[in-house]
């Protein structure tokens, strides 16, 4: 047990030790109560002295002797208790006066060094003194007042003089707890119990007391003691509460005080003045000691004060002239010219370095003007920049100078004010040369052809070489390569995920390249390789082998990286750079068009789609605006009971009167970035239509709509629907998100905040198209997905393909011990629907239940399949 945790239970020691003795006391039998309170008592002050021999071994120095001088006093009431006993005679009663000695002695030390240490004011401990004189005074008066014949006889000059130190030494604990807050609780154990002890002591002394009353004096004795001993318990070590000082002072002042004590008891007698006169003496020689220790202490910290101060000037003194050592080293070593001028320019001092760079002796750079050196055009700057540092702000400026054998060279001039008693008096200048940096930045910005982030050929440097090709007549390969869904990785992981990618994938294409191929990066995402051959798919296949197939592991993440890619040849497919790039960018939207990961050859007919593109492009600006976008539904049925168990809202698009299909919109829409306008159209939507459905008969148990990777991480996502909750006061959970796969799998702290934020808000989330991707299933552990879903692909194959089947059911397994829901996409036949029923999946969407349609003819099928 900790002395900390001791503390709590000290209270409660000393209420148990003395309630033990008087139930001793009371329930022990009289023929039994003196043995039995004899056996306690001897407990008890083993353990006092057991405890008070710990400290002295815990403790070192002052605490050490104030310990012993507990234990000696502990040691002479064991004594005490065991010649008591035996016998009555008067040694006996010496041995408690011996202890009430050491005890009181003991606490005048914690209160000198307490003095002491804290240097407080001695005359507040003069109040004290007076004050316990004066009542000690009239105590007397009082005894002999009262003509008791037998309580005068036995008052002595000892008592009174201990009852004299216990007031003294109760009033200035009392004191010393209130402007002392370290070693309170160690004070106050001492003053309890050194004051219960004294008090009782002299009252067994003085009056004769039987029976009961005896044995609570002698009870109050014991726990008195007790508490002197476990006051170690709570001595905080850590704080100085106690001064280390000579014990032998302290040994020296116990013997003088315990001599006047024995001396006035014998020579003073007991009137009231001699006892007067030896209280007050008494108290002097205490406050004498005092007054000695503080001038000691205050004696040593002037001393220590002056040494300081003499090594701190000391010191002072000689930093300064290593300071000045330094500063003459300084401007007269440094490598770099170093000139003071007055502020008209006069030279006042130049290092070696500013003479002989210049080729002039120093005698010939004194006393001239700094602008001499300066070529003529850079010198009205200059005389600008020296006027205006008479504001005291250090100014550079870079300007040419002519060295005495006539060559040019440019000076960095990092000008200092010299500033003294607050004005600006001269300047320092610190000539660096950088002729040969602005040279090697020149031939840098020059030479600049490659990527800085990939080290591929930049923009600049591609355009050389293809236009170089151009001239020369050479038949090459033009391969303008995107990388697939960059824009959802730097979405995901960060934009500097995205650049690491893009450095991983500069690596790989050097690698890949034979010696007459060379990359080069257009911008973002895009990459072009020139190849001088015509074999194109040897190029692709080891591109895609060696740079774009392999999974990238940046960050403890697999980031797999697909590019869709487009092939021109010159000079078949143009006869210009810009026609040739034209050209190249069209056959790779068109391999994005197909699906991706694809390449595509030009073609003549990609310009008609260009076409096609931009209009398309350009029609998505508005199609919100000119109400073209529309909300379509899908019903979810069971397929046992044929009932409507949820829908999935789906987005479509009328553009001059025909609908444009999303696998064609949403790439446009996701490229150009206006698929976050239609993805926030499509929630704002789908939450009105669920409160329009609360409103009404149409009891829609779930409505799914999909969210894109964009809207994923989108920071305003979370507050944008919990605006819509207030607006739209839905159930939550009849809200169902669709996520892809491929954003779910990728193990980031990103993702899975804001699911957990998308959960917390009662929203449910599925997975869309489950077991397309290519990434782990342990997000399926790691997500609250509530729903997965069967892609139309495993739909479709069901009937003919047996792998599709093993798959499926697989799914439809894994999901049901994961206590997820299950919902297949793209049922159309029985056989699909009968087949998915039997291995578990009773929720289907397809065409065999409903087509997607508009919102009016959904409530009219609704209400058709829910009518009785």
């Amino acid at each position: 047990m900790s002395a900390y945790s001791l503390r709590q239970y000290v209270p409660a020691i000393l209420i148990g030790t003395f309630s033990t003795g008087l139930l001793f006391l009371f329930l022990t039998p009289h023929d039994l109560r003196q043995i039995t309170l004899f056996i306690y008592y001897l407990v008890i002050s083993g353990a006092a002295i057991g405890i008070s021999g710990v400290a002295i071994f815990k403790h070192r120095g002052m605490r050490r002797f104030i310990h012993v001088l507990i234990s000696a006093g502990n040691v002479c009431f064991t004594l005490y208790l065991l010649m008591h006993y035996h016998s009555t005679n008067d040694n006996t009663q010496s041995l408690l006066f011996l202890q009430n000695f050491f005890y009181l002695i003991m606490a005048l030390i914690v209160i000198t060094q307490s003095i002491e240490f804290r240097t407080l004011k001695l005359r507040t401990f003069d109040l004290f003194a007076l004050f316990s004189f004066l009542l000690i005074g009239g105590l007397h008066i009082w005894f002999f007042s009262t003509q008791d014949v037998s309580l005068v006889s036995q008052l002595s000059g000892f008592e009174e003089q201990m009852l004299l130190i216990s007031l003294y030494m109760m009033l200035a604990f009392l004191y010393l707890n209130r402007v002392v807050s370290a070693g309170q609780q160690f004070r106050i154990l001492l003053l309890i119990g050194i004051l219960g002890f004294t008090i009782a002591s002299i009252a067994n002394t003085l009056f004769v007391f039987s029976g009961i009353t005896h044995e609570v004096i002698h009870l109050l004795q014991i726990s008195s003691i007790l508490t002197i001993s476990i006051s170690y318990w709570v001595d905080d070590v850590s704080e100085d509460v106690l001064a280390y000082d000579s014990i032998v002072d302290y040994v020296l002042y116990s013997v003088v005080v315990m001599m006047f004590l024995l001396a006035s008891d014998r020579l003073l007698g007991t009137s009231v003045m001699d006892s007067m006169i030896a209280n007050a003496v008494l108290l002097l020689l205490i406050r004498q000691f005092v007054v000695s220790k503080q001038n000691a202490l205050i004696s040593h910290r002037l001393h220590t004060v002056n040494t300081d101060l003499e090594v701190a000037v000391s010191t002072k003194a000689h930093e300064l002239e290593i300071r000045e050592q330094q500063y003459r080293s300084l401007f007269a070593y440094h490598s770099e010219p170093i000139f003071l001028f007055d502020l008209h320019g006069e030279v006042l001092s130049v290092n070696e370095a500013g003479s002989s760079i210049l080729g002039l002796t120093t005698e010939t750079l004194l006393g001239s003007n700094i602008l001499d050196i300066i070529e003529s055009k850079d010198r009205a700057p200059y005389t600008i920049i020296l006027q205006e540092l008479t504001n005291g702000r250090p100014r550079t400026i870079d300007v040419r100078v002519m060295t005495d054998e006539g060559e040019t060279r440019v000076w960095q001039l990092v000008n200092v004010p010299m500033i003294i008693d607050g004005e600006v008096e001269g300047i320092y200048a610190i000539a660096k040369d950088i002729t040969q940096m602005i040279e090697q930045q020149e031939q840098i910005l020059y030479q600049a052809k490659f990527d800085s982030l990939t080290g591929l050929h930049n923009r600049y440097a591609l355009q050389e070489q293809i236009e170089r090709l151009i001239e020369e007549g050479r038949t090459f390969t033009l391969m303008f390569s995107d990388l697939d869904g960059f824009k959802e990785i730097n979405d995901q992981f960060g934009h500097h995920m995205g650049d690491q990618l893009l450095q991983h994938i500069g690596k790989r294409l050097r690698t890949a390249l034979l010696p007459n191929e060379y990359a080069g990066r257009l911008g973002g995402d895009e990459f072009i390789v020139v190849a001088e051959h015509g074999d194109d798919e040897m190029l692709t296949e080891r591109l895609r082998r060696l740079v774009y197939r392999p999974p990238y592991y940046m960050a403890g993440t697999l980031v797999e990286v697909h590019a869709s890619i487009g092939i021109v040849r010159f000079p078949e497919h143009g006869k210009k750079l810009k026609h040739l790039l034209s050209n190249a960018d069209l056959a790779m939207y068109r391999a994005k068009d197909k699906g991706r990961d694809e390449t595509v050859m030009f073609e003549p007919e990609l310009r008609e789609d260009k076409e096609e593109r931009k209009v398309l492009m350009e029609g998505l600006e508005t199609a919100l605006e000119k109400g073209e976008i529309s909300l379509f539904l899908q019903p979810q049925v069971d397929a046992s009971t044929k009932a409507i168990i949820g829908a999935e809202a789906l987005m479509r698009w009328q553009h001059n009167g025909a609908f444009i299909p999303p696998s064609q919109f949403i790439p446009i829409a996701e490229e150009t970035g206006h698929i976050q306008d239609l993805g926030r159209w499509m929630i704002h939507e789908t939450f009105q239509l669920i409160h329009v459905f609360e409103q009404g008969d149409i009891h829609l148990p779930k409505l799914s709509v999909n969210l894109s990777v964009r809207q994923l991480f989108d920071e305003h996502l979370i507050d944008y629907l919990k605006t819509l909750f207030e607006r739209f006061p839905i159930e939550p959970s009849r809200l169902n998100f669709e996520l892809t796969e491929t954003v779910a799998a990728h193990h980031s702290d990103r993702v899975l905040n804001r699911i957990l934020e998308l959960k917390a808000l009662g929203i449910k989330l599925s997975i869309d198209d489950f077991g397309t991707g290519y990434s782990s299933l342990a997000y399926l552990v790691r997500y609250p997905i509530d729903e997965l879903k069967i892609p139309r692909e495993f739909t479709m194959q069901l009937e003919e393909n047996r792998e599709y089947q093993m798959v499926t059911t697989t799914i439809v397994a894994m999901a049901r011990q994961l206590g997820m829901a299950l919902v297949a996409e793209g049922v159309e036949t029985e056989y699909q629907e009968t087949f998915l029923r039997k291995i578990g999946c009773d929720s289907m969407q397809g065409y065999r239940y409903a087509k997607p349609m508009p919102l009016d003819e959904f409530v009219i099928y609704y209400m058709k399949h829910t009518t009785p």
